[in-house]
C-alpha cells in the first residue's frame, strides 16, 4: 500500500477540526464593518442592570477598542428612539466610511459583575 493511502484517512479526520480552529471567532462576513476599522461609525445597544439599556456610539480609529460615548441607562422605548436617531445621522455623515449597528434586539443579556474578593 502506498504511503499516501495510509495518511489520507487520518488527514480527512483532522482537516475539518483544523479548519474550524482557524475560523473560530471570525465574523460570518469578513467584509462586514468592524468597530476597530478606521472610519467605521458604530452604534450598539448594551443591556444594563434592572432591564435598562444604554446606547454606545463612536467612530473607529484603527485601535482594538476605539473611544466611545455611552448614554445613561434608559428604558426600551427611549433606547430604541435614540438608536434610530443615531443610525439616521450616521447614514448621512460623510466621515462614516462604514456603519456598524446593533439594535436592542441584538443586545447581549446583562451579566452582573462578580463581587471583588480580597486576597
Amino acid at each position: 500500500m502506498p504511503p499516501f493511502a495510509q495518511v489520507l484517512p487520518r488527514f480527512l479526520l483532522v482537516a475539518p477540526v483544523a479548519l474550524a480552529a482557524c475560523v473560530e471567532g471570525m465574523p460570518a462576513d469578513p467584509s462586514a464593518p468592524r468597530i476597530s476599522q478606521r472610519g467605521t461609525c458604530f452604534a450598539y445597544v448594551a443591556a444594563e442592570a434592572g432591564g435598562q439599556y444604554a446606547l454606545v456610539t463612536g467612530k473607529g480609529d484603527g485601535t482594538r477598542e476605539p473611544p466611545a460615548l455611552k448614554t445613561n441607562p434608559m428604558g426600551a422605548a427611549a433606547v430604541d428612539a435614540a438608536f434610530a436617531r443615531e443610525l439616521k445621522a450616521m447614514q448621512v455623515m460623510p466621515e462614516c466610511l462604514a456603519i456598524y449597528a446593533k439594535s436592542r434586539a441584538e443586545a447581549a443579556p446583562y451579566v452582573a459583575p462578580e463581587p471583588a474578593t480580597k486576597s
